[in-house]
């Protein structure tokens, strides 16, 4: 990182993990924020003219990933879900179970995983369970950081 002494956090409206390309920006109290290159934030800040700090991933043990899953509600749907994730490893550090819109429901969790390789295999994991038909990385619409 062209900051070596920045405290560094992870953009929540791309939720980075390794491998993803990744780029930061620094924010207030010399903050450097680290987004997904291809982040409409980035695109944002850019055009704004802010200048971008060269990040790269460091020790890649680990790492903390926000996922969204669609599904058709039915009965034990939850604990399906969450069983699934902790069979893989997944520690689920927070999760939001949105009420049932037209029978489908949207959950989103954040969790923790040992390694940022298992992350394919997790999210196969949860749309191989009845009733979910598409699990994908969260994409928030933050405001520019």
């Amino acid at each position: 990182m062209d900051r070596p002494d920045a405290s560094v956090r992870l953009a929540g409206c791309c939720t980075p993990v390794p491998p993803d390309e990744v780029t930061g920006f620094a924010v207030r109290g010399g903050v450097v924020t680290v987004h997904r290159a291809e982040c409409a934030a980035v695109a944002r800040m850019a055009d704004a003219g802010r200048a971008a700090v060269d990040v790269s991933w460091g020790d890649t043990t680990g790492c903390r990933v926000t996922l969204v899953a669609e599904s058709f509600g039915r009965p034990h749907l939850l604990a399906d879900l969450t069983e699934a994730m902790a069979l893989e490893g997944a520690e689920i550090v927070s999760a939001t179970v949105e009420p049932p819109t037209q029978q489908r429901v949207r959950h989103t969790y954040t969790v923790q995983l040992p390694d940022a390789a298992h992350l394919p295999t997790l999210m196969r994991a949860m749309r191989n369970v009845p009733g979910v038909y598409d699990v994908d990385r969260a994409r928030h619409h933050a405001p520019t950081a």
